[in-house]
């Protein structure tokens, strides 16, 4: 069974990070084909927020996160020492470029791999030139694609569709046909049985 899932999803958001690691545990058994629907938690020009020095935010990640770290094999850095947490305005750019290259997977994958386990500023174009490189794009068509900003009208539209049409509150949030799973899962089995139950009503 094939299936088609949609993740409104941002780089900098763990939970997002934790979804992606459910979906690949469960790769032997389903196919899941993921398209990322762009959510920035911080749009420019609203200021960005620290992460790394915020005491409430490490509790509830210790929380919340750890477990679910050690249940998908993830080794975060919760949250990771990038001081303010980067705009992702300019790696969703990226993505229209890897998804035209039918590199989608592996370049979301290095992004969030990038940022939550080697603690990169994954909002410096230097840095999403060498991880698009690292992910099997071209750098310098990679580079050309966001100075010109050639996606930047099309990943601001996917952001207000995202926010404003589909009525996004929290991310990760997964839309599988008229259905949609709020905030991720608590386990890859947990994952499983409500992507099985709603691909069969497709």
């Amino acid at each position: 069974m094939s299936i088609h899932l949609k993740i409104a999803s941002d780089f900098v958001c763990p939970y997002c990070y934790v979804l992606e690691a459910m979906i690949e545990q469960l790769r032997p058994e389903l196919d899941v084909e993921i398209e990322y629907l762009p959510f920035e938690l911080t749009e420019p020009p609203q200021p960005q927020v620290d992460t790394y020095n915020d005491p409430e935010r490490r509790v509830r990640y210790a929380r919340e996160l750890e477990p679910l770290c050690r249940q998908t094999g993830l080794k975060m850095c919760l949250p990771p020492h990038v001081v303010p947490r980067p705009y992702t305005r300019l790696a969703f750019q990226g993505l229209y470029t890897a998804r035209e290259r039918g590199l989608e997977k592996a370049y979301c994958h290095r992004i969030f791999q990038a940022y939550f386990e080697e603690e990169r500023d994954i909002g410096s174009l230097e840095e999403l030139v060498s991880l698009a490189a690292e992910a099997g794009l071209d750098p310098d068509a990679f580079r050309n694609d966001l100075e010109s900003g050639r996606w930047e009208a099309v990943e601001q539209e996917a952001v207000r569709h995202a926010k404003q049409d589909l009525q996004v509150r929290v991310v990760p949030t997964a839309f599988l046909g008229e259905h949609r799973l709020e905030g991720g899962a608590q386990s890859a089995q947990e994952l499983k049985e409500w992507l099985l139950a709603h691909a069969a009503a497709e």
